[in-house]
């Protein structure tokens, strides 16, 4: 499911401004949404007035006599921004956010708010609650790790839990509506963490290089609702060229059209307007790829990536000085690439850029499609209640206190100044933030793994001659998986 943030939200974070939307999951069927379920009627435009609107009402008040709120999560990422806890400030200003925030959430309920890092929350959790032990009241793990989890009935199903205000604009409305399976909500996004924001894919350009080969201004495509694969393949292949002279595109001095590395795959495909997973008429999540409009998407996907003449990838160079990941995407961060296809987080590799860059969503398949696609990587971090709590009251009540704060303090800052004060260099740049974080999508073929589907697309999209026989061949086994999974989260006491 795809959602507009509430216009408190874009008025908070960014000017708000007219152009294309982001992100539809059309599956070749205009009433159904990426997981084959009627897109919701939030998705609709608020007034001016609105974002006025003050949620102190919502705020909760209580005294829990200092409990120590424990947040378990994973090592800090090299690629995103992930903290829910600050020893102190520090000057930087994400951090000073986060440490403000937990300070005044424990001022207001008389709380010590304390974050734990280990290098497996999932085994963490389920340790947890095996034993009953209570060692942790909340869990940020990637979304991947929180679908095992859910599966295996280690988590609460927050559906449940009346205190947890889920249609507020301070939870993702879309990461609840397309992760809830067999009516359960197990994990799910909001503010207090931003590291889903940080997972959310997107491509990145070289401005000089747009200039330089006198091509079409990306944002002025997006605008115009011609930011498409096509366009996106002709300006690649502009680009692109043996500058070196030795008759091969594996060296430092070759110039690229896109550089990326194997997520997107999946990007694309959802860019495109298609996911890996959707219900059918039966209401059983079934494989998409064997949809017809859905391997037409897929096989232009396949056109892109697979042109070991325009896209740097992992595992096509030989004879580079570092490892070939690496060696991709140096391409862009040294001015030899045009496109640059990764997750907004990745903007820290490139602040010390010398030549400027922009920022804009994965284009459409073709212009009849409304919507441009934003999808959340798998391994974005989710939040989740381990079964072996003690007091859901206070965990609601301490949940939705970080989240109202962090809605108001640490979601504009960490737009505002984390990312487009320090890595976004012009006001078109800001636009296109709004039009990505206008919308959500998680692919649930993606998040489950559902009969290994995303490397059923990738070896499909590697052998285009045997695409339909290669989908063909897993679609059973993706149905099966899917449908015991459903039976476990049905299942599952989530209390």
């Amino acid at each position: 499911m795809f959602y507009k943030l509430s216009a408190l939200v874009l008025a908070l974070i960014i000017a708000a401004s007219a152009a294309a939307g982001c992100a539809s999951g059309s599956t070749g069927d205009d009433e159904t949404s990426g997981n084959g379920e009627a897109p919701s009627d939030t998705m609709t435009d608020t007034s001016a007035e609105e974002t006025t609107e003050d949620f102190s009402s919502f705020m909760p008040s209580a005294d829990y006599d200092g409990y120590e709120f424990r947040i378990v999560n994973g090592a800090p990422t090299e690629w995103g921004l992930d903290a829910i806890d600050s020893e102190g400030t520090t000057g930087e200003i994400f951090n000073d956010t986060v440490f403000e925030r937990n300070a005044r959430v424990e001022d207001r309920l008389n709380i010590k708010i304390t974050g734990i890092q280990v290098g497996d929350v999932g085994s963490a959790v389920r340790q947890s609650v095996l034993s009953n032990t209570n060692d942790y009241d909340l869990a940020y793990t990637e979304l991947s790790s929180c679908a095992t989890l859910a599966t295996g009935d280690n988590l609460v199903d927050m559906a449940k839990l009346s205190k947890l205000n889920l249609d507020m604009p301070w939870w993702d409305r879309a990461s609840i509506d397309s992760l809830s399976v067999a009516g359960r909500t197990f994990f799910a996004e909001n503010d207090i963490n931003m590291h889903y924001n940080e997972a959310t894919w997107v491509l990145f350009f070289n401005k000089s290089l747009v200039t330089e080969y006198t091509l079409e201004s990306p944002y002025d495509l997006v605008r115009g609702n011609k930011w498409t694969m096509d366009k996106m393949r002709e300006m690649m292949l502009a680009v692109a060229r043996d500058a070196d002279g030795n008759g091969e595109m594996n060296g430092p001095e070759d110039y690229f059209g896109f550089a990326t590395h194997w997520g997107s795959y999946v990007g694309m495909l959802n860019g495109g307007g298609e996911t890996l997973i959707v219900k059918n008429d039966d209401g059983e999540y079934v494989s998409n790829l064997t949809n017809e409009r859905c391997m037409n998407v897929a096989l232009k996907v396949g056109e892109i990536i697979n042109d070991m003449n325009a896209t740097a990838f992992p595992d096509r160079f030989k004879g580079t000085a570092s490892p070939n990941n690496e060696w991709a995407k140096n391409t862009f961060y040294n001015g030899h690439c045009l496109f640059y296809g990764e997750v907004i987080g990745s903007f820290t590799r490139l602040r010390e850029m010398d030549q400027d860059f922009g920022l804009i969503p994965f284009p459409k398949y073709e212009t009849t499609q409304e919507y441009y696609t934003c999808q959340v990587l798998n391994s974005a971090r989710a939040m989740s209640i381990p079964r072996s709590y003690s007091d859901l009251d206070r965990a609601c009540d301490i949940i939705e206190a970080m989240a109202i704060d962090s809605h108001t303090s640490l979601l504009p800052n960490y737009l505002d100044v984390t990312i487009t004060g320090k890595a976004m260099r012009d006001e078109d740049s800001r636009e296109m933030l709004e039009l990505i974080f206008q919308y959500r999508m998680y692919d649930l073929g993606d998040v489950y793994g559902w009969g290994s589907l995303s490397n059923t697309l990738q070896n499909a999209i590697k052998n285009p001659d045997a695409y339909m026989s290669t989908v063909e061949k897993t679609a059973k086994a993706v149905s099966k998986a899917a449908a015991k999974s459903v039976e476990s989260l049905a299942d599952a006491k989530g209390d």
